[in-house]
């Protein structure tokens, strides 16, 4: 049985190497100005988010428009971040957002994040508007929301709250804001 999408979107949990999965205790990371839309993180994320766009199946019709970096969104991200709390920013106000973790830090780079979320399009049926059952597919379905114009992220270096547990207390977050967001209830994403 297939399952509509959740309104909330689902978090992204990596970890290239094999440990357990737990919880810490929250702490707060050094807080950071957000990324410039010339900074290489929104370089990044932005040309991944774009090609994912535009590699969109089926093909959307007309062309999703390519998303621009917010610093308003990137704010939001990089305040977030820096509480490096593995969860999703209740107060994040008009934005959607994606999360993802990876231990250890530098594993993986801005645009192996996305592309992770990208490849939740296996677990997506675009013709019923439902992930797989048991499957994530809201990080993708974020990605190429139509009406989705601009994205702003942040990530940071946490050495608390490790949603990898005690085997690996540093570890990297990932926060990316959406707006308009996506994901309606009941809505494709194109």
């Amino acid at each position: 049985m297939t399952r509509p999408l959740n309104p909330l979107l689902a978090l992204s949990l990596t970890c290239l190497t094999l440990g357990a999965v737990g919880c810490g205790e929250s702490e707060a990371a050094s807080p950071a100005k957000p990324e410039a839309a010339n900074s290489p993180l929104a370089t990044e994320m932005v040309a991944a988010h774009n090609e994912a766009r535009a590699n969109a199946k089926p093909t959307p019709e007309p062309a999703l428009p390519a998303l621009t970096w917010s610093l308003e969104a990137a704010k939001v991200a990089q305040t977030y971040a820096a509480e490096c709390k593995f969860d999703h920013n209740k107060n994040r106000g008009p934005y959607g957002e994606n999360l993802a973790a990876a231990a250890p830090p530098g594993s993986k780079t801005d645009a192996q994040v996305v592309r992770d979320w990208v490849d939740e399009s296996a677990d997506y049926s675009y013709d019923k508007n439902r992930c797989a059952t048991g499957k994530v597919c809201g990080h993708y379905t974020q990605v190429v929301w139509r009406n989705t114009t601009q994205v702003g992220c942040a990530t940071v270096v946490c050495t608390k709250n490790s949603p990898f547990g005690a085997q690996f207390p540093k570890w990297q977050l990932w926060v990316c804001n959406y707006s308009p967001p996506g994901n309606y209830v009941g809505q494709k994403p194109y």
